[in-house]
C-alpha cells in the first residue's frame, strides 16, 4: 500500500483520503459519518458493514445507513480481491461511491461492469500538499 507520513498519525494514502473526504462529506451532507481504516476498525453500527465511509442518521428507533463510500489506491485497484470487497460492502438501495487515484476511472468501470456493479458516482483524487483534491 502506498504510504504517506503524517503527525496525525495517518500512514497510508488510503487512510488520508477516507480521513479527509469523511470530515468534508459529514459536514456537506449533514450527517452522522464513521470510517473504518488501519486506525480504526469499528464499522457504524453494524460489524457486518465493510465500506470505508458510511454516512448515517441516527433515530431512537435505529441507525439509518444514508449512502456508502469505498477509497481505492493504485495498489488496491490491481488487488484480485478488489472487486469482492466492493459485493461484500454493497448494501441493497444505500447508494456507493467510489474515489479512486487520478486517471483511474476507466478501470474502476471496467471493474464493475465486469461483476455487474454500478456505482452512484465515481470521484477522481489527487494529494496535492496534503489535501485531498476530489475530481
Amino acid at each position: 500500500m502506498s504510504a504517506l507520513v503524517k503527525d496525525t498519525g495517518i500512514h497510508t494514502v488510503h487512510d488520508e483520503i477516507v480521513s479527509q473526504v469523511a470530515q468534508r462529506w459529514a459536514k456537506a451532507l449533514h450527517c452522522k459519518v464513521t470510517i473504518r481504516t488501519g486506525l480504526d476498525q469499528n464499522p457504524w453500527a453494524d460489524p457486518n458493514q465493510q465500506s470505508d465511509i458510511a454516512g448515517w442518521h441516527f433515530s431512537p428507533r435505529g441507525n439509518s445507513l444514508e449512502w456508502i463510500a469505498e477509497v481505492e489506491t493504485e495498489d488496491s485497484l490491481s488487488d484480485p480481491e478488489t472487486t469482492n470487497n466492493w459485493r461484500r460492502a454493497l448494501v441493497p438501495g444505500v447508494p456507493m461511491y467510489v474515489l479512486v487515484p487520478k486517471g483511474s476511472r476507466a478501470t474502476v468501470e471496467k471493474l464493475s461492469a465486469a461483476i455487474d456493479l454500478h456505482f452512484t458516482s465515481i470521484y477522481e483524487y489527487t494529494l496535492f500538499n496534503g489535501v485531498a483534491q476530489i475530481i
